[in-house]
């Protein structure tokens, strides 16, 4: 019971302050209201019997309103059962005065004075005004009706009923003069507080706020100033003034910017950030930053004032003129180091660059500082690069690497790359730096010496292929030389010429084979050796000069040549390139079989690089796709009945690789061959 009357008895609390004061005055008033007719009603029930049931019934009423109203304080309808409550009580007690003693009533007389103090308390000045000219005109109708003999009640009203009536009232009367000057005395600790407040902030601020009046020829005259004025100029307002004001405390070096300031506030414009130097009391030059405020006069259409503030930044400009010299000195240093050399944030934005960065960037300074390497590099780099900086800030360790690179011309060249992680002096990783070295030099000598050793070792397994190769196949003629010779005794000890001459004849043949693979074999040797200076052929001029060397074995071999001369040019060795022609012609010759309309067509389609692929393609026996890789090989023939010695092809794909290009066949048993080739 004892928490719920505490309840009912604390004001309730609200996020507004406001609300929250007005909800605290209301439940005071209603409190002390509902108290009210309590001493009325009981006396009228003891000592007035006949006229206890009116009091009941105005008393009844009045504690509805009242305990209605503070339904409505606790639901957060503060200002609307604050207007209710006045409006309420005003009408409780003028029709209590009407159907009573009309302006001799107790509620007139002790009850509109109370309603239109709270009237005053609850809703301001303006509600007091309304309450006091809406009893006035009510006391005027009961006048009124007075005269007329209206009123209901008749005879003197007692003055026990008033002075009972007044127990409850002017100790309500009290209440309210109490929250009154509580009111007043709470708003006076609020300015003292708000002026202690000031008192401290302007103690530690580094700004003050000002007004000066315009006249009409534009000299401005200070009116008032706050906040931390005599901490930053070292003046009184009144010695501030009486030495010349503002214009009389600017750096010389400062008027005419000051002036400008001055133009800008008659255009009626702000000024915002102006920075200027004044002098203080001791002498002491400090940097101020202005915000000024024009105060115009739309009538006469001029400046009659200007309001603003004044901030100290001379620490702030002090620690920039130091930066400025720091990385003055630093960029010093960074330039004359003939790399590229940066910093960077840990978003990988540029803080500082030296002068070879901007050369090679193309960019500069200026435009290269605050930015990311996807605003100066091409994607592809830039966003390599920003994995480099992420890795180098996660694992806090310096990283070196080569990469390639394009400078503003578009010249590609590989740089050697250090990029090591920036700490704070808390050992908190605050961005890279990082040095690129051009080693494009370096790296061409590393991959031609890389190519080199590729091609020697490459060399080195052809030359045992070739050593092997030779060796079996020169064995070959020797033993059958050796052996018919042998037989050659034999037949003519025993007089057997017949014998003997077939003796001769297969030792002829195989002096002839081995003469051919001597001759091949030489010929193979010279390739890569000896070469001629490179010219600029025509491959129409290639093919020509290939089918007349061979115009025996297509006449004999009845072989149709389709060429179409698109008029493409080669640049290179004009005798061995005719050779590798003239070789990819007759093996396609040599591989007819029993082909009715042997066929060869010769020609070149583009690659998508719009780069030209040279082609011999005939219709003949053709051959598996799994040797196609060996029919290049030395000595490697896959029908041992054709002519030659099988080194063809494999001068073909010497020659062809000699230029810088690249040979192979597409092929399928029974649908004849094409063997493409390019150069570069």
């Amino acid at each position: 019971m004892g928490a719920i009357l505490k309840k009912i008895l604390t004001p309730p609390q609200f996020a507004n302050e406001e609300d929250s004061y007005q909800a605290y005055l209301l439940h005071l008033i209603l409190c002390g209201l509902i108290l009210v007719p309590i001493p009325y009603v009981l006396y009228f029930v003891i000592f007035d019997p006949q006229e206890s049931l009116l009091a009941l019934v105005q008393g009844g009423i009045g504690e509805i309103i009242n305990i209605s109203l503070l339904v409505l304080l606790w639901r957060g309808y503060v200002r609307f059962a604050s207007i209710a409550q006045v409006t309420a009580f005003w009408l409780f007690l003028t029709i209590s005065a009407f159907i009573g003693y009309g302006v001799l009533d107790e509620a007139y007389l002790l009850g509109y004075p109370l309603v239109i103090v709270i009237a005053g308390v609850l809703l301001g000045g303006s509600a007091t005004l309304i309450v006091t000219v809406l009893s006035l005109l009510s006391g005027l109708a009961m006048l009124f009706a007075q005269n007329q003999e209206m009123f209901l009640a008749a005879g003197e009203r007692s003055s026990t009923v008033a002075w009972i009536l007044s127990l409850a009232i002017f100790p309500m009367g009290a209440a309210l003069q109490y929250l009154s000057s509580r009111t007043v005395k709470k708003a006076l600790q609020r300015i003292h507080l708000s002026e202690e407040k000031y008192r401290l902030i302007s103690r530690v601020s580094s700004d003050y706020t000002f007004e000066s009046a315009v006249d009409e020829n534009g000299n401005g005259t200070l009116v008032w100033v706050a906040g931390a004025f005599e901490k930053m100029t070292g003046y009184t307002y009144e010695e501030y003034v009486a030495k010349g004001g503002w214009l009389g405390h600017v750096h010389p070096d400062d008027l005419e910017k000051d002036a400008q300031d001055m133009e800008k506030l008659m255009r009626n414009e702000d000024v915002v950030n102006s920075e200027i130097r004044t002098f203080t009391k001791n002498g002491e030059i400090r940097w101020e930053r202005i915000f000024a405020h024009p105060v115009w006069d739309k009538k006469k259409n001029r400046l009659i004032g200007i309001v603003g503030a004044v901030q100290d930044v001379t620490v702030q400009k002090e620690a920039e003129d130091m930066l400025k010299e720091t990385l003055l000195r630093q960029n010093a240093i960074l330039d004359n180091i003939p790399d590229m050399a940066w910093l960077k944030d840990v978003n990988s934005h540029y803080i500082a660059v030296n002068e070879q960065f901007t050369i090679t960037s193309g960019h500069k300074v200026e435009d290269i500082i605050g930015k990311t390497d996807h605003d100066i590099w091409e994607k592809s780099f830039a966003d390599k690069y920003r994995q480099d900086d992420l890795e180098v800030m996660q694992s806090g360790l310096r990283r070196q690497l080569e990469e390639p690179q394009v400078d503003s011309t578009g010249r590609e060249y590989w740089v050697e790359t250090i990029k090591t992680p920036i700490r704070n002096s808390f050992g908190e990783i605050i961005g890279t730096t990082g040095i690129a070295r051009e080693i494009t030099e370096r790296k061409k000598a590393d991959l031609e010496r890389e190519k080199l050793i590729s091609e020697l070792e490459a060399k080195n397994a052809e030359l045992e292929r070739f050593t092997y190769t030779v060796s079996h196949d020169l064995k070959s003629p020797l033993v059958t030389i050796t052996g018919f010779l042998s037989y050659l005794e034999k037949d003519a000890r025993s007089g057997n010429f017949e014998s003997f001459n077939k003796d001769i004849s297969r030792i002829q043949h195989a002096v002839q084979k081995m003469q051919e693979l001597l001759k091949d074999l030489l010929e193979l040797s010279r390739i890569g050796r000896i070469m001629n200076e490179p010219v600029e052929v025509r491959f129409g001029d290639l093919v020509k000069e290939a089918l007349t060397a061979l115009e025996g074995q297509i006449a004999a071999g009845h072989v149709t040549i389709e060429f179409a001369d698109d008029d493409q040019k080669i640049q290179g060795d004009h005798m061995r390139l005719v050779e590798a022609m003239q070789n990819l012609i007759d093996n396609a010759i040599k591989f007819m079989g029993d082909q009715p309309d042997p066929r060869i067509k010769i020609g070149t389609i583009l690659d998508a690089q719009n780069d030209p692929i040279f082609f011999v393609q005939d219709n003949g026996i053709g051959i598996d796709p799994q040797y196609c890789d060996r029919i290049f090989g030395l000595f490697n023939k896959l029908d041992t009945n054709t002519q030659g010695s099988g080194v063809g092809l494999t001068i073909v794909k010497r020659i062809i690789e000699v230029h810088g290009g690249r040979i192979w066949i597409e092929s399928q048993p029974g649908k004849g061959s094409t063997f493409y080739f390019k150069l570069h």
